[in-house]
C-alpha cells in the first residue's frame, strides 16, 4: 500500500484516465483544501499560483511536464517540486526520429508539390549525429538510433557518460556541432541555454545538415534559423517546438519547404499515465520515506 500522502489533482476537471488511474494505483485523492501534495496537469502557471494561495498545507507539487522554465518564479522553500522526467522520453525520441527522416528525405517537399516529384534518397545510416542535451529524451534517442549505426556524439552540462555515444560538456558543442549530419536538441530551457542555436552555430554547420529540435524553441534563434533556411546555411529543419509558440500562420517558417513543424505534440500525458502514475507511486514513497521526489528542481540550473 501507499502511503496515506493526501493528494490534489489540478485544473479540474482533471483527465478522467488519469484520475482512474491514480485511484487504481493507490494515490490518496482528495480537494485541494485538504492536500499535502499537488499534481498539475495544466499549462498556466498563474492558474496554478492562484491555487497553491488557497492551500496552505501543501508540501509538493508534481509537474506532468518536464519543462519547468515557466514556473521558476513560482518556486520557493515551503514546497518541493519536482518534474515528470523520462515520462514521455520514448514518445519525444520517436517524433524526433520522425522529424529527421522526414526533414532528410525532403517530405514536406513532396507533400507540397502536388505532382510526381521523386526526391533524394537521404538516409540516415552510418550519419554523424549530434544530440544537444543529456537527460532521458537523449538516452531514448540513443536506442532508437542504434539500428542505424549512427557515429553518436552528446553535448550536456554533465558530460556523464551514456552508453553508445561520446560525450562532452557545453564547450565541445563549437567543435561538434560543424561535423553533425543531423543535429538533436533536447535540453532544458535555462539562462545558459536561451537562444543557444544562433546565426553563428548555424553557419558553421554542415550545408546538408538538419535541425531537429523537440525541446523548446528558446534554444533557437528564429530569425537566423529562417536566414539559414532561406540561405542555404543548412538544409532543413524538424521543429516540433518555435519561439514564438504557436508559430503565427503569417511566419516565414511555414512556407519553407524544407521546415517540418508540428504543433508542440511530441509527448502526450494521455499516451504515458503509466509512466506518470509509476513516478508518482515512487514519489510518495520517497517522500514518506524522508527523501527527496526524483525529478526535484533546482531552481539555481533551472531544471
Amino acid at each position: 500500500m501507499l502511503p496515506d500522502l493526501p493528494v490534489a489533482v489540478l485544473p479540474q476537471p482533471a483527465p478522467a484516465d488519469l484520475m482512474t488511474a491514480l485511484h487504481d494505483s493507490g494515490v490518496r485523492l482528495t480537494p485541494l483544501g485538504q492536500a499535502q501534495g499537488l499534481i498539475w496537469t495544466g499549462e498556466q502557471p498563474s492558474e496554478l499560483a492562484a491555487a497553491l494561495k488557497r492551500a496552505p498545507s501543501v508540501r509538493w507539487v508534481q509537474l506532468a511536464s518536464s519543462g519547468v522554465e515557466s514556473y521558476l518564479p513560482l518556486m520557493g522553500e515551503r514546497i518541493r517540486w519536482s518534474r515528470a522526467v523520462g515520462v514521455q522520453s520514448e514518445l519525444v525520441a520517436e517524433h524526433a526520429l520522425m522529424l529527421a527522416l522526414t526533414v532528410l528525405r525532403q517530405g514536406t517537399a513532396s507533400v507540397r508539390a502536388g505532382a510526381w516529384l521523386p526526391r533524394p534518397a537521404i538516409g540516415l545510416t552510418n550519419a554523424e549525429v549530434l544530440v544537444v542535451g543529456g537527460g532521458g529524451v537523449a538516452r531514448a534517442l540513443l536506442a532508437l538510433l542504434r539500428p542505424f549505426k549512427v557515429r553518436p556524439k552528446v553535448v550536456c552540462r554533465s558530460g556523464a557518460p551514456m552508453a553508445g555515444a561520446e560525450v562532452g560538456t557545453p564547450d565541445r558543442l563549437d567543435t561538434w556541432l560543424p561535423e553533425a549530419r543531423v543535429v538533436f536538441l533536447a535540453a532544458p530551457l535555462t539562462a545558459d541555454t536561451a537562444g543557444l542555436i544562433d546565426e553563428a552555430g548555424l553557419k558553421s554547420m554542415r550545408r546538408d545538415a538538419c535541425l531537429v529540435n523537440v525541446a523548446r524553441g528558446g534554444l533557437v534563434v528564429t530569425d537566423d534559423l529562417v536566414r539559414a533556411l532561406t540561405s542555404g546555411w543548412i538544409a532543413g529543419a524538424g521543429l516540433d517546438v518555435t519561439d514564438p509558440e504557436p508559430l503565427p500562420p503569417e511566419h516565414p517558417l511555414w512556407s519553407l519547404p524544407t521546415c517540418v513543424i508540428t504543433a508542440h505534440c511530441a509527448g502526450d500525458l494521455d499516451h504515458a499515465l503509466e509512466p506518470f502514475v509509476d513516478l508518482v507511486q515512487r514519489n510518495i514513497r520517497r517522500l514518506a520515506d524522508g527523501l527527496e521526489p526524483i525529478g526535484l528542481v533546482d531552481r539555481e540550473l533551472g531544471y
